[in-house]
């Protein structure tokens, strides 16, 4: 808590992983120059859940969850307004967190009760007319309900709305020294999860029972939301990677198995990885070639991610290695930053604009079906000057059990 000073009591009790003031400091400004030079007076961003919450988030230090929107309101010059689906006399976030937060609003509003798609939307009208609001910067318009957005168009004719989200998203995405150190300490999470692993799977189990082992080691350690994926299948069957809702499949003996660890640690931020297991058996010769082609398609993936290089450039580059391989193209997501959120720009898609640049991460993982097995090796990458270094220590093998 050293790196977070004049905060009530409360605050260094409740919370365990909060940004540094340094940090939340180096955002605010940044954020606020490039409005003022764009001419922004206020920026929109409203967030419903943490795996795609990061808006909200990066401006507060605060998590979105349970599909309760949540509404920042940032503006060119002092502090933020929040507005939460609250009491308007006790509303969210708690008083003694408001690093930043000059005004917290809150009303009653459901996204199930129909009656109240614009509570939110008044306040917003309600604080762009009392600040005088000439242009209003919206960041991920997909993320803002259409009632929401319509509203405030149609109540005030005289504004200005654009789209911000790319200035956010090329801020967003490079990370400094304080956010590598929180990735880091999420990728190493993941290397301990997959350590402990092999210690607790074993022929009997359900695939939900695991899953359950390892939601609580990653709760104690500090993880606010995960993703635990996997599937098991006999030898010689393609292993599905599979949510939750589907893991309930005994684990044999003669499975093989994939396991993916999509989580963030303590302080919200996000890393991902995939290991394959084979219980009771050594792999066969078709597994090996799946993971061990993953692998390489990873490494050389990684060889073309440098600071200045093209997503949509790389992804034909990589396309281009598939098909010499006899593969089809990629037609899924691949490749793509992380932060905040599980998927953040920039990602190998043919739309991508941004350029790679130093300190962006990347989870990198390819995936190989060949009828008969499926390899798909997951690591993140912490982008350097000279290029993509994996941060994983996990070793990159199937693991026998």
């Amino acid at each position: 808590m050293e790196w977070v000073t004049g905060v009530p009591e409360e605050f260094k009790t409740r919370i365990r992983f909060p940004m540094s003031d340094r940090e939340m400091k180096r955002r605010w400004s940044t954020v606020q120059t490039v409005m003022q030079e764009q001419g922004i007076d206020v920026l929109i961003a409203q967030n419903a859940d943490q795996y795609l919450g990061g808006y909200f988030r990066y401006f507060t230090d605060l998590p979105t969850e349970q599909a309760y929107p949540m509404s920042v309101l940032f503006p060119a010059k002092g502090e933020m307004t929040t507005i939460t689906s609250s009491s308007p006399y006790n509303p969210l976030p708690p008083a003694w967190f408001r690093r930043g937060i000059g005004n917290r609003l809150g009303a009653p509003y459901f996204r199930t009760f129909r009656y109240t798609d614009l509570y939110d939307a008044k306040l917003m009208e309600a604080y762009i007319c009392d600040h005088k609001c000439k242009t209003v910067g919206l960041i991920a318009p997909s993320l803002l309900n259409y009632k929401l957005v319509n509203y405030l168009k149609t109540a005030l004719p005289d504004v200005t709305f654009i789209d911000a989200t790319e200035l956010i998203d090329e801020i967003k995405a490079v990370k400094s020294e304080d956010e590598i150190q929180a990735i880091r300490r999420t990728v190493a999470l993941h290397d301990q999860v997959l350590q402990m692993v092999p210690g607790i799977l074993h022929p009997g189990m359900y695939e939900y029972d695991l899953r359950a082992e390892v939601n609580k080691f990653l709760i104690s350690k500090g993880s606010e939301e995960n993703l635990v994926m996997m599937g098991s299948a006999p030898q010689g069957t393609p292993t599905p990677k599979l949510h939750s809702f589907y893991q309930n499949r005994r684990i044999e003996d003669g499975d093989d198995l994939v396991f993916m660890i999509e989580a963030n640690g303590g302080g919200g931020y996000y890393a991902e990885i995939v290991r394959g297991f084979c219980i009771g058996h050594q792999p066969s010769k078709e597994l090996q070639y799946a993971w061990d082609l993953s692998r390489e398609l990873q490494d050389f993936t990684a060889e073309l991610v440098k600071p200045g290089s093209d997503c949509a450039e790389m992804l034909e580059i990589y396309n281009n290695k598939l098909v010499s391989y006899g593969l089809q193209p990629e037609t899924r997501l691949f490749a793509h930053g992380q932060g905040y959120d599980l998927v953040e720009r920039p990602a190998f898609f043919k739309g991508e604009t941004m350029k790679v640049k130093e300190n962006m991460f990347f989870a990198i993982h390819p995936e190989i079906n060949t009828g008969k097995a499926f390899g798909n090796y997951c690591d993140q990458y912490l982008v350097t000057k000279d290029g993509a270094v994996r941060v994983e220590t996990t070793p990159r093998q199937i693991y026998v059990i």
